[in-house]
């Protein structure tokens, strides 16, 4: 409203209402300031009040177009609801509310909009991936990942507390900015803005609401019965009345959002917060272990153990079924709701499940998922590190090092110190990636020795480092020296190396490069592993040997359904070689639509939407107008060519663009446009 109302221009005289619970009922009550100047006694005619307001919003106005502002109509009385809809169809004022809920209005207003006389617009929280935009607009600059979970898991995706908490941990120093990138520090500030907002929202609470609403603010979140016995029953139904109370996980209720819960834990005093807890320990009437928290442990418990056998699956070679149990506790954590079955560390296991059985897109999919929560999430390890790892052994060099820098600038200001040779390593290889060599050798060094910049970082202020992460970080050091750049941290001593998805992935890199051996190696280890990965890695491994495009075009096909883009790319371009070798037309063409699909999943600026400022204006509206299905025919005639001359333009278009013909291109730029 407040953005809306600032856009007006001079034209506009605002006029700001407000309805609020304490007047509710009460005639007239939004418009009780203006009515002041009447005897009480007139207000019971609503014409003569009408009239009154038609002259007083006049001389507001002062000749200019009068809008009404409301805030909260659902606690304007029936009579202000009338008097203010009626200025609005004879045209005294525009009408502009803000409503949590229009069916809690008054049936005036409800009526109204159901007739369609009015616009609606229903406003939604913010997702993480919105959150972040909105953060860097107003940090000016990048934020990390972290940063954003942070935020949106006390804002739940309202603008107004993210931009509210943002500033204010600015202004404190909470919030850094480290090598180009704002980063969480760990600790929060909650003076300023914060705790003006905790006072706006408890100054008319009693004596009796405040304790309830403290309650909830030391704990969390409780029970209602648990609640309703260390505080007023009737003061817990009216902080509900409010909203100021809200339903939370598996059958509890908590303060509206984390953020105000939080603010005002901080502000709780000392001696009061122990009194709470004291009261708290002293109900014996609530026993845990019942009801809807028990069930949603229970089911934690089971979604815990079935991630557990799809993990040990992973590491078997088992992959076909570990995918398939994965996906099978996703689709249970959506259908119960991921918190109630393990949250972030169901989550986290799942990633490293798809990682290990080769499902780099089913890995990448999953964070998706938290990109476009409202909840503020956030895997082990951080997000920035795990999208970067997973965008690094896909091939995709220059989007896996944005997030990796990020993730370098968050752990070096959080001391995670335990992360940063994992984080270095996939640096190193998407430099090595991007041809940047100094760059890879710097994050090699830097894996090993963090310089000066990790000499303050205490590892032993996290726990030892998991045996996933130092898997991660030897298979990407392996890919790294395949590639001719070594360096970083080496095997480990106690033979934890044996790292079945990474030796795989590391033969079959080399393989592709000619490594003598490697293929035949290849199919050996893949035999025995099963499922979409194992198959890739048999195709490879005998088209490799037996220099068959069919093959390593299965293969490429297979490898950019995983999203092991690059593999797929590299297999296709063998297999484009042998094709022309080999005189086979019809398998060349498949071979080089694989090699194009893959190559503009590669960088950035492969893609489409990305080359096509390369062309010409000429170029370019030739390449617009045939994705569009303009035939060759009405194009050479609009552009007075023959159809022959458009062809070969066209052809050398669809070369620069790496595309196979017309319907890819459209194909191309109507995903392109999808995902901006």
């Amino acid at each position: 409203m407040a953005s809306i109302l600032a856009g007006l221009g001079d034209g506009y005289s605002v006029l700001q209402l407000r309805g609020t619970a304490s007047w509710a009922g009460k005639p007239f009550n939004g418009l009780m300031w203006l009515l002041s100047e009447l005897p009480p006694e007139s207000l019971s005619d609503p014409v003569y009040v009408l009239q009154f307001l038609r002259k007083v919003f006049r001389e507001k106005a002062a000749g200019r177009r009068l809008v009404l502002a409301v805030e909260n109509p659902a606690d304007l009385d029936a009579a202000t609801a009338a008097v203010l809809l009626q200025l609005c169809r004879a045209g005294s004022a525009l009408l502009l509310a803000t409503a949590r809920d229009l069916s809690a209005c008054s049936g005036e207003l409800v009526r109204w909009w159901a007739e369609g006389s009015v616009h609606r617009e229903t406003l939604e929280p913010l997702r993480s991936g919105a959150t972040r935009v909105l953060l860097e607009e107003l940090a000016g600059g990048q934020v990390s990942l972290r940063l954003v979970a942070q935020v949106q898991r006390r804002s739940r995706g309202n603008p107004l507390l993210s931009s509210m908490f943002l500033r204010e941990q600015l202004n404190a120093g909470t919030v850094l900015k480290r090598h180009g990138t704002f980063v969480w520090t760990g600790a929060v500030s909650y003076s300023g803005a914060l705790a003006d907002r905790v006072a706006a929202e408890t100054v008319a609470l009693s004596p009796a609401e405040r304790y309830a609403a403290d309650v909830l603010a030391v704990t969390g979140s409780l029970p209602p019965l648990l609640l309703l016995q260390v505080a007023d029953p009737v003061a817990v139904e009216r902080l509900e009345q409010d909203l100021l109370i809200v339903s939370g996980p598996a059958g509890t209720v908590q303060l509206k959002d984390p953020l105000l819960e939080e603010a005002a834990a901080a502000l709780v005093p000392p001696g009061r917060a122990a009194e709470i807890r004291s009261r708290l320990a002293g109900v014996v009437s609530w026993v845990p272990g019942s009801g809807p928290q028990a069930q949603a442990a229970a089911r934690r418990r089971a979604a815990a153990a079935a991630v557990r056998e799809a993990a040990d699956l992973s590491r078997r070679g088992r992959w076909e079924e570990a995918a398939a149990a994965a996906r099978g506790c996703l689709q249970a954590a959506d259908e119960q709701g991921v918190e109630d079955s393990g949250g972030p560390d169901l989550l986290s296991d799942l990633f490293h499940v798809f990682l290990q059985c080769g499902e780099l897109r089913e890995a990448e999919d999953l964070l998706s998922r938290l990109d476009k929560a409202t909840a503020g999430t956030e895997l082990h390890g951080g997000n920035d590190l795990c999208a970067g790892t997973v965008l690094a052994l896909g091939g995709r060099a220059d989007r896996a090092l944005d997030y990796l820098r990020r993730a370098i600038a968050q752990f070096e200001a959080d001391g995670t110190a335990r992360l940063l040779p994992l984080a270095h390593s996939a640096a190193a290889y998407a430099c090595v990636l991007l041809d940047d060599v100094d760059g890879a050798y710097g994050y090699l060094t830097a894996a090993v020795d963090p310089g000066p910049a990790g000499k303050d970082l205490s590892a032993a202020s996290d726990s030892a480092e998991t045996a996933q992460w130092a898997a991660l970080t030897r298979r990407l050091t392996w890919l790294c020296a395949v590639r001719g750049v070594t360096g970083g941290p080496g095997p480990a001593a106690d033979g934890a190396d044996l790292d079945l998805p990474g030796a795989l992935l590391v033969l079959a890199t080399a393989a592709l490069h000619g490594q003598p051996g490697a293929a035949e190696e290849l199919g050996e280890t893949a035999t025995g592993c099963s499922g979409d990965a194992a198959q890739l890695y048999l195709e490879l491994a005998g088209a490799l040997t037996a220099s068959q495009p069919e093959g390593l075009c299965l293969a490429a096909e297979r490898a950019y359904q995983l999203g092991h883009y690059l593999m797929a790319y590299e297999a296709a371009r063998s297999a484009v070689q042998l094709s022309r070798g080999q005189a086979d037309r019809a398998r060349l063409r498949a071979a080089i639509r694989i090699e194009n699909a893959s190559y503009r999943m590669l960088r950035t600026a492969n893609s489409v939407s990305d080359r096509l400022p390369e062309l010409s204006d000429f170029e370019r509206r030739l390449a617009l107008g045939a994705a569009a299905g303009t035939s060759s025919s009405d194009l050479a005639a609009a552009l007075h060519l023959s159809p022959r001359t458009v062809d070969w333009h066209l052809g050398r278009i669809f070369q620069t663009l790496r595309v196979s013909g017309r319907a890819e291109l459209r194909e191309c730029l109507e995903m392109e446009h999808q995902h901006e």
